[in-house]
């Protein structure tokens, strides 16, 4: 700041600097954040003063030499006003004599008390060490006291009451003179103690060895018991080393014999004689229970150590054993699966017997490398098991019980019971390998199930039904087997993956089996519905065709429509005629069904089948007769008589609608029947295809006189539906006469109205064929004689305009009426698995 006030001097003395840039200049250094490079700049600021460039720098030299000077000035004022201040030295003196002082004095007083309490703290040792020296005294009396009371109490073999001295004489040796062995006397003392333990050990096996080695001893001697079980073994709970010693040494005692007995070099101790080890340890469990039991606390537990040990005994003997076995190249399968199921057997017992407190791992599992034999062998009791079902009965014997083949529910218990064995075997563990063979076995003997019970439930195909009723019950029964079985199979798939490492090869194993009950499940419900149910619909049919349709009267409901009444009613209690109470195969059918969801399902494709065998019979009745374009060729009705035939049928659909809204009673009678999911998806398909068939019958009865008002229904009623064959087709059946004017007449309102839409030219599956999409091969067969008319006016309307050509055909074909598409029927299967009940088979007595 003192520079940039100096500044201006400078400038007062440059001459090259211009009033303007001294004004500047002034300013800049007046400013606290002061900046020559500012000052430079003003000064700087015109080319004149570079002229003089020399006189400033010489004028800055001399101002930089005064600041200089200036500055030495301030320094010796500022030393020569410290020089004179003495009375401040004088003050700094004193205090650093003070602090001095201070601290003397504090070193005298700290010497001072520790002089008044050296001897306090010698009283204190003192002290503490007095009485750490009395209490290693009477701990030391008591120590010999408790040693010599219990060195009596031994040599008179008196454990109960040598306990108490006992346990004082052992804590006080471990926890407080162990320390102390450097002196002679106690580790005298401690030697003694030492030997007193051993021999209180020797003494006690002593006791317990003639226990055990006399076979004429009472059952009950309370007070030997009583000396060994709360003396002698209280005794040894003191030192947790002895304990283990005791109690491997009585175990070693009480096995001394069966081990003697079943060594492996021995014939007693081979495979074949397993099952007598078994029993022989049960022997020797039993009568410990009898004999020794209460010469032991009930906390040592020594049934389960004694089960324990022989269990690690026999685990390693086994595994030895079975090595031997399958050296051989053709071991002997019912030596081991005698050998197993022994082993099972005596697991089980030991199980029950202790409650699963037995934590070694189980003697089964030594048999696990070998479980592919296991499960080979229970082909054999599957053999036998298949003999008892294709004997038993194949209904249930009560109508009460479940509508499935009893011998179904027996095969997948046996498989529950197979499985948990197995899981047994390997403990829960994961073992691909068995896992693996049980799943093939389980996939080997439902397949031979489907082929060797359930599919003889099939009536084959060259075979004619005789009586519907027995047919329909056993194809039911077949059905409702098969839907059990595809569920269980899930179910048992999927208890098996959970303990598998590759889940997808277990699924790649049922595959098969799944494909083929799926298979009977879409054969079983095509049988009902292409050979039971059309035998009474193919009576209504021809009532149908045999009616006199030129002369319908339209009065009443139709003849054939009262018949299908009678045939679809619902069940008797809701029959009208007295007489006629007999329940039709529909709702016997219906009612055999073991699961809901194949009854709604069922009833859905029965609608299916009236409905398209009536638009059929409605077709053929009208479809013109080729030749087709001959003058002489003639219609089988005017057209005013279709428009009467139509009017009937319109009628009759009334009767149909009543007829297919009753049928859900079949299923389910209930008051809250409306509220069920699956009635209200039945009665829209009704309703559906009721609304197909109602459209189609006014398009009959549809008038022709002005071409845009047809073209107009047409639309509504068909859903601008687009495709010339459909157009075709319903003029052909409304009864027209083969007028090529006539047609082109009709064809220019709709050809205007669709913009050339080439719908006939598209693919079969993208085709919208109205009502003939329910029996395509009508439609394809009006085409193909369409596509034939030889009359060249005619042939260039059905090719050019119309577009229908032969290659159409070829690309129609004509499909069972009732039969699915395999896909749908797959998919069918598959989905009423997901209506299976709570309960899983596979998971009961996991």
């Amino acid at each position: 700041m003192v520079l940039g006030q100096r500044w201006p001097r400078i400038f007062e003395h440059a001459s090259f600097y211009s009033e303007r840039s001294c004004r500047e200049a002034t300013m800049l250094a007046s400013t606290i954040d002061y900046d020559p490079l500012e000052d430079i700049t003003s000064i700087l600021f015109s080319k004149e003063s570079l002229n003089n460039i020399d006189e400033l720098i010489n004028v800055t030299r001399n101002y930089k030499q005064q600041l200089q000077e200036d500055i030495l000035k301030e320094e010796n004022s500022i030393s020569t006003g410290l020089g004179d201040s003495s009375e401040t030295q004088a003050a700094l003196r004193k205090v650093f004599r003070d602090f001095k002082e201070t601290q003397d004095v504090s070193s005298s007083t700290e010497l001072t008390i520790s002089n008044l309490t050296e001897g306090i703290s010698y009283l204190d040792i003192a002290k503490k060490n007095l009485t750490h020296s009395m209490t290693l005294f009477q701990n030391l009396k008591i120590l010999t006291d408790s040693y010599i009371q219990s060195n009596e109490l031994l040599s008179q073999g008196s454990f109960k009451k040598m306990a108490s001295p006992y346990k004082i004489m052992c804590s006080l040796a471990e926890n407080t003179f162990v320390s102390y062995k450097s002196l002679d006397e106690i580790n005298f003392l401690l030697s003694s103690i030492s030997r007193l333990k051993a021999d209180t050990l020797s003494r006690i096996k002593q006791n317990y060895n003639a226990l055990f080695s006399s076979s004429g001893l009472p059952e009950q001697d309370t007070a030997l018991s009583t000396e060994l079980r709360e003396g002698a073994c209280e005794l040894l709970d003191c030192d947790s080393s002895t304990k283990t010693q005791m109690i491997d040494w009585c175990l070693t005692k009480l096995l001394f014999e069966m081990n003697e007995i079943f060594r492996l070099d021995d014939e007693a101790g081979s495979l074949e004689n397993l099952s007598r080890r078994y029993i022989y340890f049960k022997k020797i469990l039993n009568n410990f229970n009898a004999k020794f039991a209460d010469y032991f606390p009930k906390d040592w537990e020594m049934p389960v150590r004694l089960t324990t040990s022989f269990y690690l005994t026999t685990h390693r003997d086994l595994q030895i054993l079975l090595k031997r076995e399958f050296k051989d190249k053709n071991p002997s399968i019912d030596l081991f699966m005698a050998a197993l199921q022994s082993t099972l057997d005596f697991e089980k017992y030991v199980d029950v017997r202790f409650s699963k407190k037995i934590k070694e791992p189980k003697l089964s599992s030594c048999f696990e490398p070998y479980l592919t034999l296991w499960v080979s062998h229970q082909n054999q009791m599957m053999d036998k098991k298949f003999l008892s079902y294709l004997s038993e009965p194949k209904f249930p014997s009560s109508d009460a019980e479940s509508l499935v083949l009893p011998s179904s529910a027996d095969l997948f218990r046996t498989y529950r019971s197979v499985l948990t064995q197995t899981l047994e075997l390997i403990d829960n563990n994961a073992n691909d390998g068995i896992l693996t063979s049980l799943a093939n076995f389980f996939s080997k003997w439902l397949q031979t199930y489907s082929q060797k019970i359930l599919l003889p439930l099939l009536l084959p195909e060259t075979i004619e039904v005789q009586d519907k009723q027995e047919a329909a019950r056993y194809t039911v029964l077949l059905i409702n087997t098969a839907d059990y079985c595809a569920t269980t199979i899930d179910q048992l798939e999927e208890k098996l993956s959970e303990f598998s490492s590759d889940p997808e090869k277990l699924a790649s194993t049922f595959a098969r089996t799944k494909n083929i009950y799926d298979d009977l499940l879409a054969k079983g419900t095509s049988f009902l519905l292409n050979r039971v149910i059309p035998l009474d619909l193919n009576f209504v049919w021809r009532e149908f065709n045999n009616n006199d349709w030129s002369n319908a009267m339209i009065e009443d409901y139709s003849r054939y429509m009262v018949t299908l009444k009678s045939v679809l009613k619902v069940s008797p209690s809701m029959a009208t005629d007295a007489s006629n109470k007999q329940p039709s195969i529909l709702a016997f059918i219906l009612s055999q069904f073991n699961r809901d969801v194949y009854k709604w399902n069922f009833l859905d494709n029965v609608v299916d089948i009236v409905t398209n065998n009536f638009s059929s019979c409605i077709i053929r009745l009208f479809q013109p007769i080729p030749p087709f374009s001959l003058a002489s060729s003639k219609r089988k009705f005017e057209t005013k008589t279709v428009i009467n035939i139509g009017e009937q049928l319109l009628l009759d659909l009334e009767l149909l609608k009543e007829i297919f809204h009753t049928l859900p009673e079949n299923v389910n009678n209930d008051s809250d029947l409306r509220e069920n999911t699956s009635y209200k998806r039945v009665k829209r398909h009704v309703d559906s295809n009721i609304d197909q068939l109602l459209k189609f019958i006014k398009l009959l009865v549809a008038p022709l006189d002005s071409a845009d008002d047809y073209y107009e229904t047409y639309s509504q009623l068909t859903n601008n539906n687009a495709d010339p064959a459909v157009w075709s087709f319903i003029l052909a059946l409304k009864g027209i006469p083969w007028d090529l004017a006539l047609w082109r007449k009709l064809w220019s309102a709709f050809n205007l109205e669709t913009d050339n839409t080439e719908e006939g030219s598209k693919p079969e599956g993208t085709r919208d064929l109205f009502v003939f999409k329910w029996d395509k091969a009508l439609l394809g067969q009006f085409e193909n004689n369409l596509s034939r008319i030889q009359d060249p006016a005619w042939s260039k309307f059905v090719r050019q305009d119309l577009k229908i050509s032969p290659p159409v055909m070829k690309r129609i074909v004509s499909t069972p009426q009732v039969q699915q598409p395999k896909e749908e029927q797959k998919k069918q299967s598959l989905s009423v698995k997901d209506f299976v009940s709570n309960s899983r088979f596979f998971n009961r007595g996991a």
